[in-house]
């Protein structure tokens, strides 16, 4: 295994520290969902959606800051490197195994050709990979001062099919935080104040009126909506979503498996409106199949994930 001792022991620029409140949001991040203003690790009560921890990761390849055609994703120690590698290249990136000097492993990916930048925002979603080092054309393409926000498109995570006996298409946008669309024969036009810590508006012919409390580990809401009141608690490590809504139980169990390299597919089961919850979610495409609500459920999530369908559960609850 070829080694690379170089690269582990150059000390590198944190992103963090690079960003100033008024940095200018830029196409690649946009593109992915996300925003330069949620790069900071959020404190409680400062919500942010978990996947914008991603910016973190990226970091300035001080060893070899002209390196732009070739990403250094730095393995979380424990991992299969087998298993990396194989999930990367099958996932449609050019990755090659490398061990350090510290009896860990790297990754390097070939992006020549290729946009860099989006390149290293998808290496850094994946869980085992702790670091991304980047070339300073390709951070400067991340994380530079000099480009004007309104030129970039707002990009918005969607959730489309049917669930409930009913067509879906809501759109969610991850950087003014509102979800609006349509779904339950309904229109759905909610918004969500990090600063209040409130989901206010309406959806499923009702008014929408929640108070939230966040952290990395779980979310918790509480308030009004369907006409109906609304309590219960999201734990990600624990797997578990339970309390009430519709005035009736409800408890979903989950295992996210972010600590398994394939684990691609996760199941949701339980209960909810006086019926049982049984859905498959398909990390690699994004799909939620099953059935929920005495109805099958056939969506989609491009942009957002399950994370986002269990936290507002509530607009999914007919």
């Amino acid at each position: 295994m070829t080694k690379f001792p170089h690269l582990i022991s150059a000390a590198l620029l944190s992103v963090s520290c690079a960003l100033s409140a008024g940095a200018a949001e830029n196409s690649a991040i946009s593109s992915a969902g996300l925003s330069l203003s949620g790069v900071e690790i959020p404190a409680a009560g400062a919500p942010k959606n978990n996947q914008w921890m991603t910016l973190r990761k990226i970091k300035l390849n001080e060893a070899q800051s002209d390196m732009n055609d070739t990403l250094v994703g730095m393995v979380q120690h424990g991992q299969n490197i087998d298993n990396v590698v194989k999930e990367l290249n099958a996932n449609g990136f050019k990755a090659k195994p490398f061990q350090d000097n510290l009896g860990g492993y790297m990754v390097m990916v070939d992006v020549a050709g290729l946009d860099a930048a989006d390149y290293a925002i998808g290496l850094a979603r994946y869980y085992y990979i702790t670091e991304v080092k980047v070339g300073e054309k390709v951070f400067n393409t991340l994380f530079g001062f000099n480009r004007s926000k309104s030129t970039f498109a707002v990009k918005q995570g969607t959730i489309k099919g049917g669930m409930n006996a009913s067509p879906v298409d809501l759109k969610i946008n991850k950087l003014n935080w509102t979800i609006t669309g349509g779904m339950n024969g309904s229109p759905v036009d909610v918004k969500i104040n990090h600063e209040e810590h409130t989901i206010t508006g309406g959806a499923n012919l009702s008014p929408v009126d929640l108070k939230f409390v966040w952290s990395t580990e779980e979310v918790s809401v509480e308030g009004g909506a369907n006409h109906s009141p609304v309590k219960y608690t999201v734990n990600w490590k624990a797997g578990l979503l339970e309390g009430y809504s519709n005035n009736a139980p409800l408890r979903l169990e989950f295992n996210m498996k972010e600590d398994i390299v394939d684990g691609t597919i996760v199941a949701v089961k339980g209960y909810a409106n006086h019926a049982p919850v049984d859905l498959v979610f398909n990390k690699v495409n994004g799909h939620i199949g099953g059935g929920m609500n005495n109805a099958q459920v056939d969506v989609n999530l491009v942009n957002c994930d399950l994370y986002d369908f269990l936290q507002y559960v509530f607009l999914f609850l007919k």
